[in-house]
């Protein structure tokens, strides 16, 4: 029995929940994750799955082992790291956490980049548009854009972002476009935030180095990036957002910047990542590559 085999095919289960989803993302057939899973349930006398015909979960046991074997073959990816050759030839994932519409504008354009050097690595995007805690998600580095709170975390600054106001044109035609701080309190603002909780919608602004808040009426409320831009576009309420996310919209027209003297801060952009010892190589490579695409 290959045992590192096994495990790893384990844990695709356990992160999968199922025994298909799994085999495929493998690139081996069902029966061989299903055997390799049985063959340690063997080996350690113990069930690791209650197995549906929809849906494997773990059991007591499993939900022991799988931090283990995690934490096993990190270990066994960062030894083998260490003796990878200095052509370049870097192998395996890199686990990235960015918000989506910071993928889709700056990062995605130019990932062949990084392919073009280490066609053996695998990136694997999380995408989600909340902080994620890197440790307990197992992720490599994560991109954030804001404020960062306090935490063991390593953090690596990468500059700041101009934030500008957009409304689309459709929203103009059916009502209008503010021309003062005064003139929002007829307008609408898209609301965005990770919890979806009622709450007063607020535009912001800086000035004499202060943030200032105006609340504001809201016709919708989103929690996902791609969904704040996507409103704004059909009309449905102001936005105030980095400008490399809606830099294509406004050279079409597809929307119009306002009240340009009333931006809000610059939003600070870092990668945070746990912990340089240990790092895999091909992760340490990924993380200064995509420091001087962010950077530019």
């Amino acid at each position: 029995m290959d045992k590192i085999e096994c495990m790893r095919r384990f844990i695709k289960v356990a992160e999968s929940g199922n025994f298909s989803t799994a085999a495929d993302q493998l690139g081996v057939p069902k029966s061989a994750v299903s055997m390799s899973v049985s063959k340690l349930e063997t080996h350690l006398r113990t069930r690791l799955f209650h197995r549906s015909t929809r849906r494997v979960t773990l059991t007591e046991s499993g939900s022991r082992y799988l931090p283990e074997c995690q934490r096993i073959l990190a270990e066994l990816d960062v030894l083998e790291s260490q003796f990878q050759d200095d052509s370049g030839q870097l192998s395996g994932d890199i686990i990235v956490d960015m918000p989506g519409r910071l993928y889709a504008s700056m990062v995605a354009p130019r990932l062949h980049e990084w392919f073009d050097t280490h066609p053996k690595t695998r990136i694997r995007l999380k995408g989600a548009d909340y902080r994620i805690d890197p440790i307990s998600e197992r992720v490599d580095c994560v991109i954030r854009a804001g404020t960062l709170e306090d935490s063991e975390l390593i953090a690596k600054p990468l500059g700041d972002f101009t934030v500008v106001n957009c409304v689309s044109p459709s929203y103009i035609e059916r009502f209008g476009k503010p021309e003062n701080l005064a003139d929002l309190q007829d307008h609408f603002l898209v609301d965005y935030g990770f919890s979806l909780q009622s709450t007063s919608a607020t535009f912001e602004y800086l000035k004499d180095g202060r943030n200032i808040e105006i609340a504001m009426k809201s016709l919708v409320s989103v929690a996902t990036t791609d969904a704040y831009l996507t409103t704004c576009l059909n009309g449905l309420g102001i936005i105030q957002v980095p400008l490399h996310g809606v830099k294509a919209h406004l050279a079409d027209g597809s929307l119009v910047s306002l009240l340009e003297d009333f931006t809000s801060a610059p939003l600070p952009l870092s990668i945070v990542y746990p912990s340089k010892q240990h790092m895999p190589k091909r992760v340490r490579e990924f993380i200064d590559w995509i420091g001087g695409v962010l950077n530019n």
